[in-house]
């Protein structure tokens, strides 16, 4: 296993002045956006800048966080009243907390940003987007357009050339105030591969493969699954809870997996680094995303990926043909998987190709250069 070195030094607080910046998002759970705030939102603190994040839905279990506030205890509402009430509150508050910046991190919370944060005149309101613009909402669509057009955002961060490719329903306007900030992770913490198993209760001598994101549709576990079934030998170590929590866990009865998987709902980021030191690859048979946090987690920490041959894995890829030619796969062709798996176990060669190929992607997603560029956005220069 090829772990790949990178470069850890904090953002300077330099002689920036400090500032009151909020992170907002729709709900707080597990996913890759309220990942990716917690990480900037630290980072933009250690730089001396007064960073919180605050979410109109969630559980105020997550409270626990003295930088983190849920505004509407409980599951996000589709209430006109509610929302509206809620709106009521977030205006409010911001109005209270007299923020410098404003980014939000999902649709809703972007529109909420853009027009909310101009009737309060923030000074920096600021959209991004982490999917393919094809999966909001049209309503949404059309109001996220029109935020851009008039300038109720600032500027608007795409986390992927593909991301943003989608996003021409706002004219030139829109396009103006759009830029690009590639995701990015720190180096997972690696240990011995032993302590590692024990940690999940895995047998040493396993083929162990593990898939880690939000149990949902998007993430295709469902795929997962069917590909243990083809492979008798092969464990899953599967990391996440999400709303098709319910469903996977009755498939797994159902295919009479519960032997064979072993399902962590929640790890701390602490423990990232276990899951990754345990496995003996990763699969990623995704039906779409942005620039998933995750596979680039994997590559920094070089464990073998396999990922279904979609524009996001191409634009993540593109460094390495040999990764684009070996690691992405057709998502209607479980025969390749099954195939490209089972070369993955037994060729050492194979794992070694992939380690370098991930050496040569992992540079473009520093975390410490996408939190200078999201920083640079407030000096109006990313």
């Amino acid at each position: 296993m090829t772990t790949v070195a990178m470069d850890a030094t904090p953002v300077a607080a330099a002689s920036t002045p400090r500032r009151r910046i909020v992170f907002l998002g729709t709900a707080h759970d597990n996913g890759g956006s309220s990942i990716l705030a917690g990480a900037l939102a630290q980072r933009m603190r250690d730089a001396g800048h007064d960073a919180q994040e605050w979410y109109l839905f969630g559980s105020q279990a997550h409270g626990t966080d003295p930088h983190r506030r849920v505004l509407c205890e409980g599951q996000r509402s589709k209430s006109p009243t509610k929302l509206v009430a809620l709106t009521l509150h977030l205006l409010t508050e911001l109005h209270a907390h007299k923020p410098d910046a404003v980014f939000g991190l999902q649709s809703l919370s972007n529109l909420m940003v853009g027009f909310g944060g101009a009737l309060l005149r923030i000074p920096h309101r600021i959209a991004t987007h982490h999917n393919p613009s094809e999966r909001l909402n049209p309503v949404l669509m059309q109001l996220d357009g029109l935020a851009g057009r008039i300038g109720a955002y600032t500027r608007i961060v795409a986390c992927a050339e593909q991301v943003a490719a989608s996003y021409q329903h706002g004219g030139s306007s829109y396009a103006k105030r759009l830029s690009v900030i590639a995701n990015g992770q720190t180096v997972p913490r690696m240990i011995p591969r032993a302590e590692a198993r024990a940690f999940f209760d895995l047998p040493d001598d396993a083929h162990v493969i593990g898939q880690i994101g939000r149990l949902s549709f998007q993430k295709n576990q469902d795929f997962t699954l069917d590909l243990l079934t083809a492979h008798p030998d092969v464990m899953l170590l599967m990391i996440g809870s999400g709303p098709d929590e319910a469903a996977i866990t009755a498939r797994i009865a159902a295919q009479g997996l519960q032997d064979r998987v072993r399902h962590v709902r929640a790890l701390h980021h602490e423990h990232i680094g276990h899951f990754y030191s345990a496995i003996d690859a990763v699969v990623f048979p995704s039906r779409f995303e942005g620039l998933s946090l995750a596979a680039i987690e994997a590559i920094h920490a070089g464990v073998p990926m396999l990922a279904t041959d979609i524009p996001s894995f191409r634009e993540m890829f593109a460094a390495s043909p040999w990764a684009t030619q070996n690691l992405l796969l057709p998502a209607d062709q479980p025969a390749a998987w099954s195939e490209r798996l089972r070369r993955c176990f037994a060729d050492p060669a194979w794992r070694d190709e992939a380690g370098v190929a991930f050496a040569q992607i992992a540079p473009q997603f520093s975390f410490d250069t996408m939190a200078r560029r999201y920083l640079a956005l407030l000096e109006n220069r990313a």
